[in-house]
């Protein structure tokens, strides 16, 4: 695009607010200009491409039959072109779903179903996944497909190539519209959609700059969480509003993260807990990582050896964030380094951002039956605004402003938050409930042991059994030795001292690379 047609284009599309994630995405892909924006290992493509390809393939989405309000689904992997035609959706005040793309062409027939989706958009490697669902769900539904067209209505390089610009000056989305439908990650079952309006993520992406920041146009951040999980707009968006580059990763491996980070000068890098180890496992001392000012660790409470490691070979500086899919990047809560290093509040997430808001509640209780120890609620800004066609869920999870959410925790004398594990991941063994990420957090401080899950297995005299499950670090250490260790050195009781140990290979991750427990637990 030359100079002159962005100026104009500019001027056409200028506000003198910004309203809504619509707004946000022009403004700042225009001022992105000549600089790259969204980059993978096939493209690498400026702010001024990406507006320029967004607001064709809004106009595409258009001409093939959606109205504003429409759901456009995605069954892709992360990619530059794949966040292209993400934005296109809110940009055209449609909205944004991602599919999880292991699922079975059963089940991605039952989310095009539900969604009512009226396109599908998919990877080349994709199609004959897209095809089966599409058949299954006997809807007429159009494929545009990112690579060859193949028997696609539409492909990417087409679209770009021929569609005239999108009118967004005369289909301006509003505020309250939903702009995405953040999918649960559950494996089993029906997910739910969380939504999100384009109020709420604009707000989801101011919010990141405190939360990941500053971000500038220096900045550049390394993505490896796949788009139908709420780490992909949690990170994309607060870099999008800073007018920085997003590195998406197809697959996670330790070197695949190391060589991006220094070959791309990454300033952010954002993983789970369990890639963390991962990567600590790799020798991260012999790439070099001096571009780093930040890393973040969340997804899951992670260890205090987890960031005792990443402060002393990753990065002095670290955000430790407790987010989720409803509550997003303003409503989060977070600890940095001088908390967790100076302070002593290594092992906590630390105080709500500017805007947010915690409450300790009941389990089971009313939003307004306060306790010391109990279900984590959260308010703030960029909250959902509720689960898609599931009003007695909505009712359930959210109210005045308040979401609850399904974990355990605590605020300490200072108003510092410690979470304490997933409501559903409390182990009852003999009618005593036991965090089974207590026992994990004592289990990694073991210098032998690199990874670790904890679980309740079935038992017919206690209810529950708690088992350990390791990855050692060089030679596994005996039975007695880590029983004596979980006693002595980090003074469990003896009812929360694993039953039984477990050495495997490679710990079980879902697609988002956090710990999948439910892999290890034996069905009853």
């Amino acid at each position: 695009m030359s100079a002159l047609i962005l100026s104009s284009t500019f001027r056409m599309l200028r506000t003198p607010f910004i309203e809504t994630l619509s707004d946000l995405f022009i403004r700042s892909a225009q001022w992105r200009g000549r600089d790259e924006l969204f980059v993978d290992d096939i493209d690498r493509i400026t702010g001024a491409d990406a507006l320029d390809q967004a607001l064709r393939i809004a106009r595409a989405f258009a001409e093939n039959g959606t109205a504003p309000g429409a759901v456009i689904a995605y069954l892709c992997r992360s990619s530059a072109r794949h966040a292209v035609m993400w934005f296109a959706a809110p940009l055209s005040g449609h909205i944004a779903c991602s599919l999880h793309v292991r699922e079975t062409p059963e089940r991605l027939a039952q989310a095009l179903d539900w969604l009512d989706a009226r396109i599908l958009v998919h990877d080349d490697d994709l199609a004959a996944e897209a095809i089966a669902a599409i058949a299954a769900c006997g809807r007429t539904i159009c494929r545009i497909s990112l690579g060859a067209r193949g028997s696609a209505t539409a492909d990417y390089s087409d679209i770009v190539a021929t569609v005239a610009h999108f009118d967004v000056a005369e289909h301006r989305p509003r505020p309250a519209d939903i702009a995405a439908i953040v999918l649960s990650s559950g494996t089993t079952g029906k997910p739910k959609g969380i939504m999100h309006s384009q109020k709420t993520l604009l707000e989801a992406a101011k919010g990141g700059q405190v939360v990941m920041g500053p971000i500038t146009s220096d900045s550049a951040t390394l993505l490896y969480m796949q788009p139908s999980f709420a780490a992909w707009p949690i990170i994309v968006l607060p870099y999008v509003a800073g007018k920085a580059k997003i590195c998406f990763g197809r697959t996670f491996t330790p070197v695949a993260f190391l060589e991006c980070c220094e070959r791309e000068r990454i300033t952010l890098a954002p993983l789970v807990p369990t890639m963390w180890r991962m990567v600590f496992e790799a020798g991260p001392e012999n790439y070099d990582l001096s571009s780093l000012t930040l890393v973040s660790i969340s997804g899951e409470a992670p260890a205090p050896s987890d960031v005792r490691q990443l402060y002393d070979r990753i990065c002095r500086n670290i955000c430790c964030v407790y987010l989720s899919g409803e509550a997003f990047t303003a409503s989060g809560v977070m600890a940095n380094t001088c908390d967790l290093m100076e302070r002593g509040k290594i092992g906590s997430s630390g105080r709500p951002i500017v805007g947010g808001d915690v409450r300790i509640l009941l389990p089971g209780g009313g939003f307004d039956d306060e306790t010391a120890i109990g279900e984590i609620a959260i308010s703030g800004p960029s909250l959902a605004i509720g689960y898609w066609k599931d009003p007695e869920l909505t009712r359930d999870k959210f109210r005045d402003g308040w979401w609850r959410s399904g974990d355990l925790g605590r605020l300490d004398a200072d108003n510092y938050l410690w979470v304490s594990g997933r409501i559903d991941n409390v182990i009852n063994t003999g009618g005593i409930k036991v965090s089974g990420e207590e026992i994990e957090h004592a289990l990694l401080s073991h210098p032998s042991i690199a990874q670790c899950a904890v679980v309740g297995q079935p038992d017919p005299k206690t209810g529950q059994r708690i088992e350990a499950y390791l990855v050692a670090r060089g030679m596994p250490p005996g039975v007695e030795e880590i029983s004596l260790f979980l006693r002595q050195q980090r003074h469990l009781a003896g009812f929360k001292v694993p039953k039984a140990f477990h050495w495997i290979d490679e710990m079980p991750t879902g697609p988002t690379g956090k710990l999948f427990r439910r892999a290890l637990r034996v069905e009853q």
